[in-house]
């Protein structure tokens, strides 16, 4: 992270147009902040005491318009204001009854809502000095730069010399930092909150101290940052992003119907055939056999014939036998592999990975 100090802050306990910086000890330092504290509570519980009185009496009569302007008759927009004035008078008034009771941060939330539903420049000096109740700096400093410009010469000069001081003080609680990405898209949290992206376009002011920044985009691994600023920083923050090269999906293997092992069943079909063939000539041969053996051998011709016939039946049959068991087993496995095994071409499929390039298929 490069950081750059602004040359124009000043450590807490300077005074303007002196060059020398007072160090105090650390109790009084401590003992200056609890005053500053209790300064501020108790200009907020008198800012929102005068406010309760007649800021009520603006939201019910709506923005812009007298406390005793009512709204003509058959005037549905006059109407829906008034609405709205009378809700955000009773947000206000619930937004004192919580700050009363010290529960700074719905009494927030109602200040809010009420300035949402009916906007009155006088609502933001409430909501300004509640942010520096909770220690939110940074919008309380907003805040009051949005009360001075949209009240404008309707401020009284006591209350605007009021509001200048205090952005004064926030300064030192506050700092400014410059967020930036290396993918345009990417989405820029602070604190676990979104950034809206108008912000990122140049200096953010955020509260003083430490920050965690997160950074995601589609396709990136999330980049992360923990910053620590202190009173009037300005850091300058860029958050790189990895890009997630895209690995092929393995899903579940795609159904494909199942064919038939033809080389397997030509196979069977072949020594089936060759096992009934030897089948016909060992029946033949031993048919022969049995001729000669029953007729008187005349000579020794007739013998040697008898004995071939018989030797050719004896090999028909064993080539039969063994034929047909071949034909048997082979079948087997034809069927086997027929019902398992997909033996249908497959295109050739190509998958890159920043590990190795894979190529398969069968051809």
């Amino acid at each position: 992270m490069h950081r750059e100090i602004s040359s124009g802050s000043r450590s807490w306990g300077e005074t303007a147009g002196d060059a020398r910086i007072l160090v105090r000890p650390r109790a009084a330092k401590a003992e200056a902040l609890a005053r500053w504290a209790t300064r501020r509570r108790i200009a907020t519980a008198l800012a929102i005491a005068l406010l309760g009185q007649t800021g009520g009496a603006a939201w019910a009569a709506g923005p812009g318009s007298p406390p005793d302007a009512a709204p003509p008759p058959g005037a549905p927009a006059a109407a829906s204001d008034a609405a709205s004035g009378e809700e955000a008078s009773t947000r206000f008034k619930r937004g004192l009854s919580l700050f009363e009771d010290g529960d700074y941060t719905l009494a927030l939330v109602e200040f809010e809502r009420a300035y949402q539903l009916a906007p009155t420049y006088r609502a933001l000096y409430n909501i300004g000095l509640v942010n520096v109740q909770l220690g939110r700096y940074a919008d309380a400093t907003r805040t009051f730069e949005q009360y001075l410009h949209d009240g404008g010469a309707a401020i009284s000069a006591a209350r605007r010399a009021e509001v200048t001081k205090t952005l004064g003080d926030l300064k030192v609680r506050t700092a400014t930092v410059e967020i930036s990405t290396n993918e345009p898209s990417a989405e820029v949290s602070l604190d676990g909150k979104p950034i809206d992206a108008a912000r990122l376009r140049g200096p953010m002011l955020i509260d003083a101290g430490e920050h965690q920044l997160r950074a995601t985009a589609p396709g990136y691994q999330p980049g992360f940052r923990t910053i620590t600023l202190a009173g009037a920083d300005h850091a300058i923050v860029k958050l790189s992003l990895a890009s997630i090269l895209q690995q092929p999906q393995r899903g579940a293997p795609e159904e494909r119907g199942r064919t038939i092992f033809w080389p397997g069943l030509v196979v069977t079909g072949a020594l089936a055939a060759g096992a009934v063939a030897s089948g016909v000539v060992m029946l033949n041969a031993r048919a022969q056999n049995s001729s000669l053996r029953d007729a008187p051998l005349a000579n020794t011709a007739a013998q040697a014939e008898e004995t071939s016939s018989r030797n050719q039946a004896n090999s028909a049959g064993i080539a039969a036998d063994v034929l047909t068991g071949l034909a048997v087993a082979t079948g087997v496995v034809s069927v086997v592999l027929s019902l398992r095994v997909d033996h249908s071409p497959k295109s050739p499929t190509l998958a890159i990975s920043p590990q190795r390039i894979t190529f398969s298929g069968s051809f």
